[in-house]
């Protein structure tokens, strides 16, 4: 069952095979809850939005047409599903966030070559992952979800329309505007970055030790 095509699958699933539901869930998990947990700030609001978008799922499976992808359509429930949970629960102010994109359990595309093998690169590739997933937190829930879905997805501006349900002018411009507050929130790492990295300078200078040049730790590793 594995082996069948999306809508074959969903045949087998309107037919009463629970196996046939079991399949689709695992086919499509690790994609709804990557998407949730970008859009959503808490990691319990993404958990509840990959739950409550798998009972949407399976409650309207019957309305999916083979005209569109399956992914696709399941991407829309996804996003609208994710988007007013994180809008629920900022209006309630639990705002706390236990979840960052690129962490273990929000798994993120690499910045560096997968195929680089020096270990000074990928700490840096890291540390740059850590950066944009807690900038991208910062951004409002609508722009978040476009830049996600074109960037980290790779979804052009007329797939990402058709999932966010807008014209494509408004993602453009919420694509923009998201990307704006991106580069704001990054300036503001890079401010304390800078400054984080000055306190070190001066320790080196005074004899206390602190952060060293990157041949120096390149050496030092290998």
């Amino acid at each position: 069952m594995p082996g069948l095509s999306d809508e074959e699958l969903v045949a087998a699933c309107l037919s009463g095979k629970e196996s046939a539901y079991a399949v689709l869930i695992e086919r499509y998990s690790p994609k709804v809850y990557r998407i949730a947990a970008r859009i959503c700030r808490d990691a319990t609001d993404a958990e509840d939005a990959v739950q409550e978008t798998f009972i949407q799922v399976v409650r309207d499976l019957a309305k999916w047409r083979p005209l569109g992808p399956l992914e696709a359509w399941i991407t829309t429930i996804t996003v609208r599903v994710s988007q007013k949970i994180d809008m629920r629960s900022n209006r309630s102010a639990r705002t706390s966030s236990t979840l960052t994109p690129g962490g273990p359990e929000a798994p993120e595309r690499e910045f560096a070559d997968p195929h680089t093998h020096d270990p000074v690169v990928q700490v840096m590739a890291h540390e740059l992952q850590a950066d944009l997933g807690a900038a991208l937190q910062r951004i409002s829930t609508k722009h978040r979800a476009a830049v996600v879905l074109r960037f980290q997805e790779g979804l052009s501006v007329s797939e990402a329309a058709a999932i966010l349900e807008l014209p494509e002018a408004t993602v453009r411009t919420h694509t923009a505007r998201g990307l704006r507050e991106l580069r704001e929130a990054l300036g503001r790492s890079d401010h304390q970055l800078r400054a984080a990295g000055a306190k070190n300078r001066s320790c080196d200078t005074s004899g206390g030790g602190g952060s060293k040049p990157l041949a120096e730790r390149r050496r030092e590793i290998n």
